[in-house]
């Protein structure tokens, strides 16, 4: 008998719907990660897209992108470790509009 964990992949993928759902673990993941990293500044991040392999996160003040810019490496390792199927390629900083 297959799991849940097999069969959903296809499933997924049959109806378009893996991408979606791949994004959205990986922003689920990447908030926990920055809540656990910089808890003093986690209100100052959103994540803004996952496309094309590339986390986008905004920071709503310059101190706080500052603080999070060296922990980028180390987020993006954890996301390729823990997100089957996400392949993040790159994570990037943004100021929140």
């Amino acid at each position: 008998m297959d799991s849940l964990a097999s069969i959903l992949p296809g499933v997924l993928r049959k109806r378009g719907m893996h991408g979606h759902a791949v994004a959205a673990l990986v922003t689920l993941k990447a908030t926990e990660w920055l809540r656990a990293a910089l808890p003093a500044l986690a209100d100052q991040f959103k994540i803004e897209r996952v496309s094309d392999g590339v986390l986008t996160i905004a920071a709503v003040h310059s101190v706080a992108s500052q603080e999070c810019l060296p922990l980028l490496p180390a987020l993006k390792e954890f996301l390729n470790r823990e997100c089957d199927g996400a392949k993040i390629s790159g994570v990037r900083m943004v100021r929140a509009r």
